[in-house]
């Protein structure tokens, strides 16, 4: 039994901490306390903020710009391709107007309406 009640004396035991001081803050005249000082821009510095700032404002308009001339393009673009579509479609519709009316049904009509008729003699074939 003693031996266990030795057990329970080691763990309660708590091991020791060293003492560590905590560093004290000197104060300096004409200071508050927690007031960090600015650090001062040299005129390169300043030129570099102002350049890059001049720069970065045309790079941005630039950006603007190109993307104002791009909607720009893809409308016309757009436009374009309705119009080509439309004509398009109107070649086809005209080609088969023009198959209609070269048929041979219809000039041999039209030829006996005016008093005509077709000679196989009197046709001639040219090529060039």
């Amino acid at each position: 039994m003693a031996q266990n009640n030795l057990a329970r004396n080691l763990t309660q035991e708590e091991p020791e901490q060293p003492y560590v001081s905590t560093p004290r803050r000197v104060s300096q005249p004409g200071r508050q306390p927690g007031f960090s000082p600015r650090l001062r821009l040299n005129a390169f510095e300043k030129v570099l903020i102002i350049g890059g700032s001049i720069l970065l404002t045309g790079l941005m308009l630039m950006v603007v710009s190109s993307k104002i001339a791009l909607s720009n393009s893809q409308h016309e673009l757009q436009h374009l391709d309705t119009r080509i579509s439309n004509i398009h479609n109107d070649n086809t519709n005209l080609k088969q107007q023009i198959g209609e009316l070269q048929s041979s049904s219809r000039l041999q009509k039209i030829a006996k309406e005016n008093g005509m008729s077709l000679s196989n003699g009197n046709i001639r074939n040219v090529t060039k």
